[in-house]
């Protein structure tokens, strides 16, 4: 693991919530506010923070309800959270009750009740965490982004609406958004992604790869030593493939309306070279990796290539 890295992101995600942190209190705070008006009124906010007792390598499942959700690894001794809840009755909010509970199985479950077990229109909460460490995570929002960062272990990740990052991520992936963009870097284990209108953008990538989107650009990069597979599709996008050295297996590379070209490949056999497709084998394996798009152009290169001057 990149220590700056990780401290440059985890010091980011710390700055950029240092307005609400200086209004909460020790243990469990609360503090209200107005922001924000429209046709149902002013919307009101009231912060929630408190602190639970952490559990070495057990898991986190995180739902929320219209709002965003982010988990970040921090070298602390227990687990933060922080919750914004929003809405446009005061009293309403004043009976939600924010839980952090664990399960049987020692996973902490992070979850909102709302007053009468039904969120209204123009309510939803933002969660924030901040944990030594977690093995296995699931989080789930309805409408807003998701975020983790230098967790372990299987992550499970779904919004209706809103993008999707994974930095930092000793583990596999399952990431799926309706609308937005999906990002993944440094992920050790296998990526799977689905957008259905979102760039996918997945950096030094260590083993397979699964990513389909609807509408949007797809890059991929590998580190040396993926032997893949990686299986790539995009309706309406270009897709770039950066490949590290070590790949194996059949490339096809296919395209419905643009051009396929291939830059500093090294160590792989040209099966098929035409109008919109390509196909290479790189001794190894006979396993198919599929790279297609039906509008857009596709470029496969090395990772080592130097880039063109100018």
């Amino acid at each position: 693991m990149n220590i700056k890295a990780r401290n440059i992101l985890v010091n980011s995600f710390i700055t950029r919530r240092v307005a609400i942190s200086a209004m909460l209190v020790a243990g469990i705070g609360t503090t209200l506010a107005m922001s924000g008006c429209d046709s149902y009124g002013p919307r009101i906010h009231q912060m929630r923070s408190m602190q639970v007792p952490h559990l070495a390598g057990s898991a986190l499942s995180v739902t929320s309800a219209n709002g965003w959700i982010e988990a970040i690894q921090v070298d602390r001794g227990d687990v933060g959270i922080e919750v914004d809840l929003y809405g446009r009755d005061e009293e309403r909010l004043g009976f939600v009750t924010v839980h952090a509970d664990r399960m049987g199985d020692d996973t902490l479950r992070v979850w909102i009740e709302w007053p009468g077990g039904k969120r209204e229109n123009g309510e939803g909460a933002t969660i924030a965490l901040e944990l030594p460490d977690a093995d296995g995570i699931e989080a789930h929002s309805s409408n807003g982004h998701i975020t983790i960062v230098g967790l372990s272990g299987h992550a499970e990740l779904k919004t209706s609406n809103g993008s999707v990052k994974i930095d930092l991520h000793d583990g596999s992936v399952f990431a799926d958004t309706s609308n937005g963009k999906l990002m993944a870097e440094r992920v050790s284990g296998e990526i799977e992604m689905y957008s259905s209108n979102g760039k996918i953008i997945i950096t030094d990538a260590f083993g397979p790869i699964r990513a389909e989107t609807s509408n949007g650009h797809v890059y991929v990069s590998t580190m040396d030593g993926n032997e893949g597979p990686i299986r790539v599709r995009s309706s309406n996008g270009r897709i770039d493939l950066d490949l590290g050295d070590g790949f194996v297996g059949v490339l096809k590379c296919q395209t419905g309306n643009g051009k396929v070209h291939a830059v500093g490949i090294g160590g792989a056999d040209m099966i098929e070279s035409g109008k919109g497709i390509l196909e290479l084998h790189f001794e190894g394996s006979d396993e198919v990796s599929a790279i297609k798009t039906s509008n857009g152009s596709v470029r496969v290169q090395s990772r080592h290539t130097e880039p063109a001057d100018g």
